[in-house]
């Protein structure tokens, strides 16, 4: 019997106009009404992830950042943050080469980017960043009043993308953790940081197994999480690396792929 049920946000809950379908909220409020968990699981921040939760209509978990924050209302079951050294060296190395560069806090962030970038970016968190010069975590924390997380590299050079997200894994080396969560971005994440991490912690913290768990995602940041859960599902518009992580693929996240594979599962 499944317990928690674990779900990206991007391109998983939300479909491409950062709603979520109508049949996929249904089917979450009756899985929660069942008695199941749903922990939000992104690399968002908190207050990024909260437009998510609003729409559900539904207590949830967040596990931010990618797993290296986990909190559940004003406890925190997790709280990792990038080393300051790695986060200076990814970031001055960056810098100039990418059309955006943003620090993600716990509930805030900041950004250097064009208007078009700017304009997507509060767009899509809901809110609005501070706009500065983020290569010094310190001045990001006298911004913001909060230490990064992480920094989300953003550019729809795909080519330049993936050849500098090789190149910033070689600088950060074991003391970070260099990631891609869409087709137009990577990430620098505290060293070790994976989005599983919260399939464990969060089993734990509810007094359940992890093979209790059922868990969404369409990215590669997701194939760890849909590889710890009891039953990963992938999204039909997902990346390989998550399908080949998941135990199935369901219908796209435009098509209410989450409510499709909870009535599959028996679930709802």
């Amino acid at each position: 019997m499944y317990k928690a049920i674990f779900t990206d946000i991007d391109g998983t809950l939300f479909k491409d106009d950062l709603t979520i379908g109508r049949e996929t909220v249904r089917a979450l409020r009756k899985a929660s009404d069942n008695g199941l968990r749903i922990i939000l699981s992104s690399g968002r921040y908190i207050t990024g992830m909260r437009r998510a939760q609003e729409q559900l209509g539904l207590p949830v978990i967040y596990a931010a950042i990618n797993g290296a924050l986990i909190k559940d209302g004003d406890t925190y079951l997790r709280e990792i943050r990038i080393d300051g050294e790695t986060y200076t060296r990814a970031a001055a190395y960056l810098k100039g080469k990418v059309s955006s560069l943003i620090a993600f806090c716990e509930t805030r962030y900041a950004l250097e980017a064009d208007d078009e970038w700017y304009n997507l970016q509060t767009r899509i968190c809901g809110d609005d960043g501070v706009r500065m010069d983020i290569t010094d975590g310190e001045d990001v924390f006298r911004a913001t009043g909060e230490w990064p997380y992480k920094i989300l590299v953003k550019d729809n050079d795909r080519e330049k993308s993936w050849r500098l997200m090789e190149e910033t894994r070689a600088i950060v080396g074991r003391r970070g953790t260099v990631i891609s969560s869409s087709w137009n971005n990577f990430e620098i994440l505290p060293s070790d940081v994976d989005k599983s991490d919260a399939i464990n912690i969060v089993s734990e913290y509810l007094g359940i197994k992890a093979e209790e768990t059922i868990a969404f995602g369409d990215w590669d940041n997701d194939a760890g999480m849909l590889s710890a859960a009891g039953c990963g599902i992938a999204m039909a518009n997902g990346s390989e690396r998550a399908k080949k992580a998941a135990a199935f693929t369901t219908l796209s996240n435009n098509e209410d792929g989450i409510a499709h594979a909870l009535l599959h599962l028996g679930i709802i």
